[in-house]
């Protein structure tokens, strides 16, 4: 054993930039990560997005991936404890490669989010994001990773399963947007009866707590302290008579990148919720405030229907455009009745490119130039601030011995 002296001489030695033994036994350990990470058995492959890069967004759960958007990434899934019936979601864990990049540049599938979360709101990668975790049998559901758990080895981050697709009316302006996106339910902790009574009236006392991922859209939500003029949500099961909410405090800070929404019970309304059905009868929608304003929301996600078992679409890196900025590329695909790409058989068609905002024909003050391929073309927005907020609505017309197909609508929204 050294003498103190000489462990003080060693403690105040100069290294020269030499690595501590601490340093060198966590390189040992990532090496080790690496080349054992598939024999592991909570090893996955899994797929990484925003809102605005899911492809499939209808679905939390049995997506593929022959054409996605989605970046690819391996994930140890963790779990750490679970569920009993007289408690909340409990929480699950991911962890990531060792030699996982968590910053993106230009040449990266996830430079967006440097962009478009981490230079507006100041996101830690990948919090906020989305994530595609197979189960057992290999089907994928969609998790929303919540939080960064902080270590000196071996970092990882909370996520929980997506359980419930949120659908609101977005006020902007005069605009009023139908919107829908899955999010995470958790409960609140209130310990009542249901009802509150003061001295002249009784009403239900329920709270929830809802979580968002925090982007362009969720960051509209808003409250005030009036039951009558908050937003009002449907957090229900498809029922005759949904259970109807409003918001009242938002939280977008613990952590940076997800929405969380209080909400407390409120009534059902015929003059002002409505329930959409298909043409079956079943619910596929529930919208709170539906008919607060003479003028119906729109929805711009509703696809146009190909005149032919051939479908077209139309992909981009992310779903919004920004006014006055660069040009946007677009990539259009055609997809048979199997699903297979036969994009290269209308390599000699004509592509007819047109636009529009708010059902007005924009196709004319937009700037077109000519993409790579011949499926694809570049769009710029003029610097027209008054339509921020707004969807600009991108369809192609492809025509092939005479005959036409129409693509499915792109709704790009407009952003500073």
């Amino acid at each position: 054993m050294p003498s103190l002296q000489t462990a003080r001489r060693v403690a105040n030695a100069k290294n020269n930039g030499a690595k501590t033994i601490g340093q060198i036994y966590k390189e040992q350990s990532d090496w080790a990560m690496e080349q054992t990470w598939d024999n592991d058995i909570q090893s996955k492959i899994c797929y990484i997005y925003d809102f605005y890069h899911d492809d499939q967004p209808r679905l939390a759960e049995g997506m593929t991936y022959e054409n996605t958007t989605k970046t690819r990434i391996d994930v140890k899934f963790i779990v750490k404890s679970y569920q009993s019936m007289d408690k909340d979601q409990v929480e699950y864990y991911i962890q990531f490669r060792p030699s996982q990049a968590v910053r993106f540049s230009e040449n990266d599938e996830l430079y967006y989010f440097e962009t478009d979360y981490k230079s507006v709101y100041g996101n830690t990668f990948p919090v906020g994001e989305y994530i595609d975790i197979p189960d057992d049998r290999g089907v994928y559901h969609k998790w929303l990773i919540c939080r960064e758990e902080r270590a000196n080895q071996f970092p990882k981050y909370l996520v929980l399963p997506c359980d419930y697709e949120l659908c609101w009316i977005e006020v902007n302006g005069k605009d009023r947007i139908k919107r829908r996106m899955w999010s995470v339910l958790r409960m609140q902790s209130s310990y009542t009866i249901g009802q509150y009574t003061d001295r002249v009236f009784t009403r239900t006392d329920n709270q929830n707590k809802i979580w968002l991922p925090l982007n362009k859209l969720t960051e509209k939500f808003w409250y005030t302290n009036s039951e009558d003029t908050t937003m009002r949500i449907v957090v229900s099961a498809p029922t005759e008579h949904p259970l109807i909410w409003a918001c009242t405090k938002i939280e977008n800070i613990q952590p940076i990148g997800v929405q969380k929404l209080t909400i407390y019970q409120t009534v059902w309304s015929d003059n002002r919720d409505y329930i959409e059905k298909d043409e079956n009868g079943n619910i596929i929608g529930m919208w709170a405030s539906y008919f607060d304003s003479e003028i119906a929301p729109t929805d711009p996600s509703t696809p146009t229907t190909p005149p032919s078992s051939i479908v077209a679409r139309i992909s981009v890196s992310t779903s919004t455009i920004k006014i006055g900025g660069s040009y946007k590329n677009l990539t259009i695909n055609l997809f048979n009745d199997s699903n297979e790409d036969i994009t290269t058989e209308y390599a000699d068609a004509t592509f007819t490119w047109t636009c529009s905002v708010n059902n007005e024909d924009w196709t004319d003050k937009v700037t077109w130039r000519a993409g790579t391929e011949y499926n694809q073309k570049k769009v710029k927005f003029p610097n027209d601030t008054s339509t921020i907020g707004k969807i600009l609505s991108v369809k192609c017309e492809i025509t092939k011995d005479n005959l036409p197909i129409e693509s499915e609508i792109l709704p790009l929204e407009l952003t500073e």
